[in-house]
């Protein structure tokens, strides 16, 4: 099956998986494991979308949010991914009110029209633009700044492992934001989560989902701003 046959490239470690979340789409697969690669999209699906919204998807990966925000209310969906495999999967994967984009969205005061992507190994997940002892190299990647990526975005969902700490993530024209955390080894990570947090709620958005960080399974939460916030 190709979903997108004006982009017929497919990788040859990308499979067609049934969906309930997507309606079927193509996953990478690593050689250990028994199925495909998929997100959990708990938090994401606790953001009830609505026709006047505009979703910008921040590390959309292989695009499985952005496929169900534009069959779920959003009127258009921006889809943000550094990484070329990925993206070329995302692309094959695009949907109608899908916009797609190779780049990497960086805080507001980065300078520089490309920065690194460091490369885990696996089928990239993980990769990001933050250094760790996990990554293995890196390539060059065009960016863009994280408040022009969302300049027309209503709600937000980002997933950019560790990058998310630069970001100035509450801008007045959001409604709701889908954020997971990430550790970083040696840093006060979740001191900073939680200062975003207390920013966030302090700014009217009311958590539907918090993370706890009791455990690596809770790492990601979901705001959404009170009426009058």
């Amino acid at each position: 099956m190709n979903l997108n046959p004006q982009y017929p490239r497919i990788p040859p470690e990308a499979h067609y998986v049934e969906s309930k979340t997507t309606g079927g789409h193509y996953a990478f697969q690593t050689e250990k494991a028994s199925k495909p690669f998929q997100n959990n999209m708990r938090e994401c699906k606790s953001i009830k979308l609505n026709d006047t919204d505009v979703v910008a998807d921040i590390g959309a990966y292989v695009g499985e949010y952005s496929m169900w925000a534009s069959t779920n209310g959003a009127t258009r969906v921006l889809s943000y991914e550094p990484t070329p495999h990925s993206f070329e999967l995302l692309t094959q994967n695009k949907l109608p009110a899908m916009e797609v984009f190779n780049l990497a969205v960086v805080g507001n005061d980065y300078e520089g029209s490309h920065t690194p992507l460091f490369i885990s190994k696996g089928i990239g997940v993980t990769n990001s633009i933050v250094k760790s002892h996990r990554k293995d190299g890196f390539i060059k990647v065009k960016t863009i700044p994280y408040e022009e990526a969302i300049k027309d975005a209503t709600v937000v969902k980002i997933d950019v492992e560790g990058a998310e700490y630069t970001y100035d993530i509450i801008q007045p024209q959001l409604r709701a934001i889908i954020l997971e955390f990430h550790p970083i080894s040696k840093k006060p990570w979740k001191v900073w989560a939680n200062k975003i947090m207390e920013s966030m709620e302090a700014a009217g958005f009311e958590s539907i989902i918090r993370p706890t960080f009791q455990s690596g399974w809770s790492l990601t939460g979901s705001w959404e701003r009170k009426l009058g916030g």
